[in-house]
């Protein structure tokens, strides 16, 4: 393989890799937003999060199926997580009577991730770990017979 091939390659995983991560932050706070206006926590929704992060991994980077799968488990846990801290924030701001992008600035990281940790359920977990589970296996590279 020649020089501007080998980067190529390696563009198109630096890429790949930013457009799930970004994508799995995206869906995160797509389903944060569903969650605020709703006021319920939606957990079931972490099995579509998954699906959705799956689906982009597997369309983002179709040369490296395994890295993919890898990787949309530790984007599906990481938006998860992302998600807390969102629904964190939002009640900081209902509890304060303050607006939203105030009670992310004044809380800071240390206090939203705590009250993200401490909002985790078992039952939260379980879903999450569905949707992690359906994200490896959207993205895992499985042979396909008749082809």
């Amino acid at each position: 393989m020649t020089r501007s091939g080998t980067m190529m390659v390696w563009l198109d995983l630096a890429l790949g890799t930013l457009n799930v991560l970004l994508g799995a932050l995206a869906l995160a706070a797509a389903w944060a937003l569903l969650s605020m206006f709703t006021l319920r926590a939606l957990a079931p929704a972490a099995v579509l999060l998954g699906l959705g992060i799956g689906v982009l991994a597997r369309l983002s980077l179709p040369r490296t199926r395994r890295y993919a799968a890898l990787l949309a488990v530790l984007a599906c846990v990481t938006a998860a997580y992302y998600q807390q801290v969102l629904l964190a924030a939002v009640r900081v701001a209902n509890t304060l009577g303050l607006p939203l992008l105030t009670a992310l600035r004044d809380s800071g990281p240390g206090l939203l991730t705590l009250l993200a940790g401490i909002a985790l359920d078992s039952m939260l977990l379980a879903w999450i770990a569905a949707g992690a589970l359906l994200a490896l296996l959207t993205a895992w590279p499985f042979k396909r017979r008749g082809f």
